[in-house]
């Protein structure tokens, strides 16, 4: 009996804690919800020129919470979630919220900006205004024929030269009195390859996680993998020219080319045609893996004006690839040394019939302007031999403006450490 009554009691006191907890909102669940912040709308609409803010429940203390923008040139918004519409169309905005070092998204807010109303109406005439009849002027001498206009010839850019292709003493050693930027590996899952894969991230000296860079994407050689750039010091680099102001600071990312499940450097098949296709792939894992992934955890600029990618040998010929093949997302290619495959070509053993012929390897006109590439090689390179000079005349021949010079050396480090120090001289200014 007093065993039957304690069952009793015990159940009588689990329901009356479950109803307190339940009506208080207390408990594991409720606790953590309760201090989940959300977005008050996920819906904004403004004028071209009217400002509004974003505004968010349940604001964790002491979190930072970010604002960006999907299109700038629609919508802006600045560090406390003000918007500014820019111009008519649709943009979303993702809010961010970081504790820590832990970041979470917080959500997307859609921003419709609409065209201001035109107040500027024309007054129309009085009607019971008789309006006056200007006499008709005989013409007392012949008219003079209008000579025919000359046809506008569209500017050219000037030629792309490089007066001084030598680089100064230290530039890829550390100095003192001078900040560099941190490396860190991330992975990020691969919907092309189908695995998680890995890369490494370079921020800029006095990286402010709320503000806006540009991005630059590194491309390694043939045997290498995400860690091959890093032997030569592209934050050391890149940190001594913006220390000089002659490098914009930016967010490089030295990426794995070798997209396929096996991308590991040295790969036993690196001259076969499966091993080639696997770059080849690497252009849709760019877009449709590493460039959202970069946008959505680094304050990246987006637009192809912020967007640039450069590389060393099979590394130069990727970004000689990918920057011709999607010229619309990217504005800046840099070819250190890069090796064969652009065109046709049988060398190795292997035979490719090359990504463009050489009348192909142009670019459309209205990137004609607005596009810096720069190829650049050792004068002694034992390996790619002249390759990169016929990429140089097929661009010559089809007017596409750049940049090339050849410096001593041979297929080294050394030589693309200074393609990459003039390169980064030129990013994102031109």
């Amino acid at each position: 009996m007093r065993g039957f009554i304690m069952k009793k009691c015990n159940k009588i006191l689990s329901l009356s804690l479950a109803f307190v907890l339940a009506v208080t909102g207390v408990g594991a669940s409720g606790a953590t919800a309760a201090k989940r912040a959300t977005l008050s709308s996920k819906k904004i609409s403004v004028k071209v020129g009217e400002k509004k803010k974003i505004k968010i429940k349940k604001k964790v203390k002491g979190a930072v919470y970010t604002f960006k923008s999907a299109s700038k040139k629609i919508a802006a918004v600045n560090k406390k979630g003000v918007v500014t519409g820019k111009k008519a169309g649709k943009t979303k905005v993702t809010v961010k919220e970081r504790i820590g070092k832990k970041t979470r998204k917080v959500g997307k807010v859609t921003v419709k900006v609409n065209n201001m109303p035109n107040d500027n109406v024309v007054p129309t005439p009085d009607q019971t205004q008789t309006p006056a009849i200007q006499p008709t002027v005989e013409p007392t001498v012949a008219p003079t024929e209008e000579p025919t206009p000359e046809p506008t010839v569209a500017p050219t850019r000037a030629p792309l030269v490089l007066n001084d292709t030598s680089t100064p003493s230290g530039f890829d050693q550390r100095q003192n009195g001078v900040a560099y930027g941190t490396l860190s590996r991330v992975t990020y899952y691969s919907t092309t390859v189908g695995k998680e894969r890995a890369m490494n991230v370079i921020t800029p000296p006095n990286y402010d996680p709320n503000g806006e860079y540009p991005v630059l994407y590194l491309c390694h050689g043939g045997n290498g993998d995400e860690g091959d750039w890093i032997g030569g010091n592209p934050e050391v680099i890149l940190g001594n020219l913006i220390a000089k102001d002659e490098a914009k600071p930016m967010i490089m990312v030295l990426v794995n080319c070798r997209a396929r499940m096996n991308d590991g450097a040295n790969p036993s098949d690196s001259l076969s045609l499966d091993h080639m296709a696997a770059w080849t792939n690497f252009l849709f894992e760019l877009q449709e893996d590493v460039m959202p992934y970069m946008e959505e955890n680094y304050p990246i600029l987006t637009g192809r004006e912020n967007t640039g990618i450069a590389g060393l040998s099979m590394g130069g010929r990727e970004s000689l690839y990918i920057g011709f093949k999607i010229p619309e997302k990217i504005a800046y290619v840099g070819a250190f040394s890069p090796a064969f495959g652009i065109f046709e070509y049988e060398n190795w053993g292997l035979y490719e019939t090359g990504y463009f012929t050489e009348e192909e390897f142009t670019l459309p006109e209205e990137y004609m302007q607005n596009t810096t590439c720069m190829i650049m090689n050792g004068a002694n390179d034992s390996m790619v031999r002249n390759e990169p000079e016929r990429y140089h005349n097929a661009l010559v021949n089809n007017g596409v403006n750049h940049y090339y010079y050849t410096i001593p050396g041979d297929h080294t480090m050394d030589v693309w450490k200074n393609g990459l120090y003039h390169f980064l001289k030129v990013a994102f200014y031109e």
